[in-house]
């Protein structure tokens, strides 16, 4: 009889976890993040004089990664993006290179294309 109750009281403890991972994996597949902000964007909210502070602050809450060529740093320049944000765009891009490059070459056995390990950036090719 005390058999019969602990295999019962462990297939509602199985069925109970069993229902929390479902309920958070359901709740993770219904986030809707925001899309990053395009150049055109960036260009609009620096002319508006939006501060460089809360332009990169909008870039990193998307993830934003932008991978540009020194040509479209420049011209983002004489658009009037500030330095402080072009730098950042820059940067960012770098580490997103490192930050690939270490998890391929260190990691490659254990987070092989693991799509919870690590937030992947949001790559946004200007057209």
């Amino acid at each position: 009889m005390i058999s019969s109750m602990l295999c019962g009281s462990s297939r509602i403890s199985r069925n109970v976890a069993a229902l929390l991972c479902i309920a958070l994996l359901g709740g993770c597949a219904g986030v809707q993040r925001r899309p990053p902000p395009t150049l055109e964007q960036v260009v609009e909210m620096s002319q508006a004089g939006k501060p460089a502070e809360e332009i990169i602050r909008e870039l990193q809450d998307t993830r934003a990664v932008y991978p540009l060529t020194g040509s479209q740093i420049a011209r983002l320049h004489d658009q009037g993006v500030p330095d402080t944000v072009l730098d950042y765009l820059q940067t960012a891009y770098a580490e997103s290179i490192r930050w690939d490059a270490r998890m391929f070459y260190e990691n490659s056995f254990l987070w092989h294309d693991c799509f919870y390990c690590y937030h992947r950036p949001v790559i946004v090719v200007p057209r």
